[in-house]
C-alpha cells in the first residue's frame, strides 16, 4: 500500500525518445570569491522565472555544453532559475582541496566541503546579480547529494527550502573502498546506453559533441581517495534521518549499483516513518549514469517531481 505522505513513481522511456530543445537560456561565468580560487558556474534562466534552484552537481562534471543542457531542461520545466557550479577541488582549474577538508572527507564527513560548495553557489548567484530570495529548491546528483544534505542546515538558516530532490545518492550504506570500486566497474559501462538514448534529438547530439572539446576537470589522487572514502560511508542516510526536511524526492535508476538498492529502500522507509512528504521515483533500465540521459532528465522534470 502506498504511503499517505510519500508516493511512488516509475518512469520508462520509449525506445527512441525525442526531447524538444528547451527555451531556457544558459550562460557560463567564472566565480572567484575574495581569497579563493576560481570556478566555473552555469546560470539557467527560463522565460518566466518563478523561483530559484541550487544544483549540486556530481563528481567529474565540467560546466560545458552537456551540463548546460541539463540546466536548460530543468530551468524550463521547473520555471526556476538554475544555478550550478563546479565542485571545489574538482574543476578545470586544477586547484585541490585544502588538507583540513581532505581529512574530513577521509573520515566520511562532507560538512566542510559542503559549506565550501554552498559558498561558491551563493557567490555564483551574486555574480549573476540574482536577487537573494528566501524560498528555494535544491537539486543534487550523486556526490552532490552528499554535499546538499550536509549543507542543508546552513542553507535553511537563511532560506526556506521548499523541495529537495536527490538523484542517485551514493553514501547510503557502509562499503569498503574495494566494494565501491566493484560497484563502479559494474555500473560504468551502462553510460553507453544512457548516451545513446540522446541520439534521436539533434540538439542533444550536438551538445555532447561540443562537450568533448570542453576542458575536463582535474584533481589529485589524494583528493580522489578522499572523495571515495566519503562516498563509501552512509553519511547521507544518517543526516536525512535527523534533518528538518522539506518535501524530499528520491530518484534512482533500477539497475544502479552505486546507489545501493537496499540503502535507497531503507532511506525511503525512514522518510515515510518521519512523515516526510515527497516522491520516490524509479527510472527503469538505467544505472547510475542516468543523469547522462537527457530524455530521462526531461521526463523527470515534466512529472512535477521538481
Amino acid at each position: 500500500m502506498e504511503s499517505p505522505v510519500r508516493r511512488s513513481m516509475t518512469i520508462t522511456l520509449p525506445s527512441h525518445p525525442v526531447v524538444d530543445q528547451p527555451s531556457a537560456r544558459v550562460r557560463r561565468l567564472t566565480v572567484e570569491p575574495r581569497g579563493r580560487f576560481p570556478l566555473d558556474a552555469l546560470i539557467g534562466t527560463p522565460r518566466d522565472s518563478q523561483g530559484l534552484t541550487f544544483y549540486f552537481v556530481g563528481f567529474n562534471e565540467s560546466m560545458g555544453p552537456w551540463e548546460a543542457a541539463k540546466c536548460a531542461l530543468w530551468a524550463a520545466h521547473s520555471q526556476t532559475t538554475v544555478i550550478a557550479c563546479e565542485l571545489p577541488g574538482f574543476s578545470r582549474y586544477g586547484k585541490g582541496i585544502p588538507s583540513n577538508i581532505r581529512q574530513d572527507l577521509m573520515a566520511g564527513d562532507p560538512s566542510s566541503w559542503a559549506e565550501w560548495t554552498w559558498m561558491y553557489l551563493r557567490s555564483a548567484a551574486a555574480t549573476a546579480k540574482i536577487s537573494d530570495i528566501g524560498e528555494i529548491d535544491i537539486l543534487a546528483f550523486s556526490t552532490g547529494c552528499s554535499l546538499a544534505v550536509a549543507a542543508l542546515p546552513t542553507i535553511q538558516s537563511t532560506h526556506t527550502v521548499s523541495r529537495l530532490t536527490l538523484v542517485e545518492p551514493v553514501a547510503l550504506a557502509q562499503r569498503s573502498l574495494g566494494r565501491l570500486a566493484i560497484h563502479n566497474v559494474i555500473d560504468y559501462p551502462r553510460i553507453l546506453a544512457a548516451l545513446s538514448s540522446n541520439n534521436p534529438s539533434p540538439w542533444t547530439r550536438e551538445a555532447l559533441r561540443r562537450q568533448f572539446r570542453t576542458p575536463n576537470v582535474r584533481y589529485s589522487p589524494a583528493d580522489f581517495l578522499a572523495l571515495i572514502s566519503m562516498l563509501a560511508s552512509d553519511d547521507t542516510q544518517q543526516r536525512l534521518g535527523e534533518a528538518d526536511l522539506p518535501v524530499t524526492n528520491l530518484v534512482r535508476g533500477t539497475r544502479s549499483k552505486l546507489c545501493p538498492s537496499q540503502g535507497f529502500s531503507d532511506l525511503n522507509a525512514v522518510l515515510d516513518s518521519r512523515s516526510v512528504e515527497g516522491t520516490t521515483c524509479a527510472i527503469t533500465g538505467f544505472g547510475h549514469q542516468l543523469w547522462h540521459c537527457l530524455p530521462a532528465i526531461d521526463a523527470l522534470a515534466r512529472t512535477g517531481v521538481v
